[in-house]
């Protein structure tokens, strides 16, 4: 069952219109019934949705646990947001898409404990460029609308490149290099045009 469905099943069982779910939510009426149509697939409302339906916000994003609680409430009262999790070709693009991130583009929705902003996005660690502090396979929390600072892991895509790099930020007088954490791995001065796809928030290395 989909994110749409979960929704629209909620609603009804609920005996309410979108119109007056809008009202309890906070949110427009037309946003739902885009969530409700699959148009969009944002989980940046699903606290709101939920607290008005009165079901779990981890069933109704991801299906999973019970609909009406989590199986461990001590967790699930930690979960701030979901977000998608996508490849490193889409976050070299990020910038570009409209959002609400497209349905149907994501693996997975991830569960994230920090604060984020709507356009926020999970990437799965490709290498052991950044171990042993982000080992490959790890999931990343990234997020477009935090301001990159002297030391911050970043997401960062050469204008040349197909796809993102994950590095850390080093600002040194005028001159900016992306470094990796493994020490086999060389310091790389931007020496080129590059768009920030992101400041990293947040390492999960469990989310099932």
């Amino acid at each position: 069952m989909s994110l749409s469905q979960r929704l629209k099943q909620s609603r009804e069982q609920a005996q309410i219109s979108q119109r007056e779910l809008a009202k309890r939510s906070g949110l427009s009426q037309q946003l739902i019934s885009k969530l409700e149509n699959g148009l969009v697939e944002s989980t940046a409302e699903v606290f709101r949705l939920a607290e008005a339906l009165r079901v779990d916000p981890r069933w109704l994003a991801t299906g999973k646990g019970d609909e009406r609680g989590d199986e461990n409430p001590a967790n699930a009262s930690s979960i701030r947001a979901y977000v998608p999790l996508i490849s490193w070709v889409a976050a070299g693009a990020w910038r570009e898409v409209v959002s609400p991130y497209p349905p149907g583009e994501s693996e997975a929705l991830i569960p994230v404990t920090c604060r984020v902003g709507h356009d926020a996005y999970a990437l799965r660690v490709q290498g052991d460029s950044m171990e042993p502090v982000f080992p490959d396979g790890g999931i990343i929390i990234v997020d477009p609308a935090v301001e990159p600072r002297h030391g911050s892991y970043v997401v960062v895509r050469l204008d040349e490149a197909q796809q993102a790099t994950f590095k850390q930020l080093v600002v040194d007088g005028g001159n900016r290099y992306l470094k990796p954490l493994n020490p086999r791995y060389p310091l790389m001065e931007i020496r080129q045009s590059a768009t920030l796809c992101g400041v990293v928030r947040q390492m999960v290395m469990d989310f099932d």
